[in-house]
């Protein structure tokens, strides 16, 4: 009883600290592609500044806006490890445990956007497509694992992300393509990074192709390795999805892309 009591008493600890190093993020740094967001900032505006276009779009001197939303990496909290996540209850049904272990006043915005979270991940995966929401390293790298064949050590993937080329700036403008680059992988995982406590990945497999864009921003001049996915299948999607009342188009009949920001993942096969 002792040696349980001790445990307890370090994951709290734990979580403490955890709490006392992460930063809220207003920003959304994700999308859903089968819902509509709810709250928050105006759905279509967040669609632009997610980056839509079409595979039709992708050549060179084709400009897109879109905003890319950085964060200091020291600012994040770290991943939990999966002995303490699997102790900690991810449920909407638990969220008052929650919030009071977590410090959040119910209905304050850290609380709805905790709220909206749960809610996502516990949302059944469309036709075609295989997801999950990772609490942990492990089950971070074991999904990604699963998806892409990869060994016990991940020798057969790797994971590509944005990367600026400069010195990052986070506002709203248009890019321009400057050279566009096919990542060839029989398949592919995506990762969302959450708006959480701590590090939660929304991660999915479906069919998708990944391209590696250098684009230029025409008005500040932020120039980055941009990683994109275009979905080629999207009849599965909501009908009311904003990327299509964006871009005038209806499901299934093109295939839709956009851009990843830099805390955002793409695992694909080496």
């Amino acid at each position: 009883m002792a040696k349980g009591f001790a445990s307890c008493v370090l994951l709290i600890m734990y979580l403490s600290l955890l709490m006392l190093c992460s930063t809220g993020n207003g920003h959304p740094q994700h999308h859903h592609h089968h819902q509509q967001q709810d709250g928050g900032d105006d759905p279509l505006d967040m669609a632009r500044r997610v980056g839509f276009f079409t595979v039709d779009d992708l050549y060179v001197g084709k400009a897109v806006g879109i905003q890319f939303y950085t964060r200091d990496p020291s600012s994040l909290p770290p991943f939990l490890s999966k002995e303490v996540a699997d102790r900690i209850p991810f449920s909407v049904k638990e969220l008052p445990l929650l919030l009071q272990l977590f410090g959040m006043a119910p209905g304050s915005p850290e609380a709805q956007l905790a709220e909206r979270t749960l809610k996502t991940c516990a949302e059944e995966p469309i036709k075609g497509e295989q997801k999950t929401c990772a609490t942990s390293i492990e089950s971070f790298i074991e999904f990604a694992s699963s998806m892409l064949g990869g060994g016990q050590y991940g020798v057969d993937f790797r994971a590509m992300k944005t990367t600026h080329l400069g010195k990052p700036v986070s506002v709203y403008q248009n890019y321009t393509f400057l050279d566009i680059k096919e990542v060839h992988s029989p398949t592919m995982v995506a990762c969302h990074i959450m708006d959480y406590p701590y590090i939660v990945y929304m991660c999915h497999s479906q069919t998708s192709r990944v391209y590696q864009i250098k684009i230029v921003g025409q008005e500040v001049g932020d120039a980055l390795n941009a990683i994109a996915v275009c979905h080629l299948d999207t009849s599965q999607w909501a009908p009311d999805h904003v990327s299509f009342k964006l871009l005038g188009v209806k499901p299934g009949t093109v295939s839709i892309c956009h851009f990843f920001g830099p805390h955002n993942p793409v695992w694909v096969k080496t």
